[in-house]
């Protein structure tokens, strides 16, 4: 099987793929990272981490077209199942992954300042730019989630005056 890489950038206020079909394919996050819109050949939608640990993403509002969370995961096109496999971050890395079968999208971004996120994708998928931009969305929104648990708990264990 042969793979792929691509690399989302971040380009002005927007994430763009590098190396991928469509040069118009862009993510815009919200305020915070939790949500964001996904455009792809001129078709806008809107995209939005969910659960405590932003461990998951639903593009498409209230008629999902794409769903990332653990084995209820679909991708386009007509919901095909698929896997979101998540990792917590090791030796400076977060990861995920995205399965279907033999076919497999990993996606990989540094802990702590990396505005790229690299992507290995495995197999032939369809709409393949929508489902990366989808993907990258949710690594990069539970790390921006991480970061803000961080600070509050620092902010609330901070230094104290003896």
């Amino acid at each position: 099987m042969a793979k792929t890489s691509l690399t989302l950038r971040k380009r002005g206020d927007s994430f763009v793929v590098d190396g991928g079909r469509s040069p118009a394919a862009a993510l815009k996050f919200g305020r915070g990272m939790q949500t964001g819109t996904i455009t792809v050949d001129g078709r806008a939608l809107p995209i939005a981490a969910h659960g405590p640990m932003r461990t998951g993403a639903t593009l498409g509002g209230d008629e999902p077209v794409l769903r990332l969370d653990g084995h209820g995961a679909f991708v386009p096109p007509r919901m095909a199942p698929v896997e979101w496999r998540y990792s917590r971050p090791r030796r400076g890395r977060y990861h995920a992954a995205l399965v279907r079968g033999s076919d497999v999208i990993d996606f990989s971004v540094t802990r702590f300042s990396g505005k790229a996120v690299e992507i290995t994708v495995g197999g032939d998928w369809d709409q393949l730019e929508l489902v990366v931009l989808a993907g990258s969305f949710a690594l990069l929104s539970r790390r921006r989630g991480d970061a803000y648990r961080t600070m509050t708990i620092v902010g609330a264990i901070g230094p104290h005056a003896r």
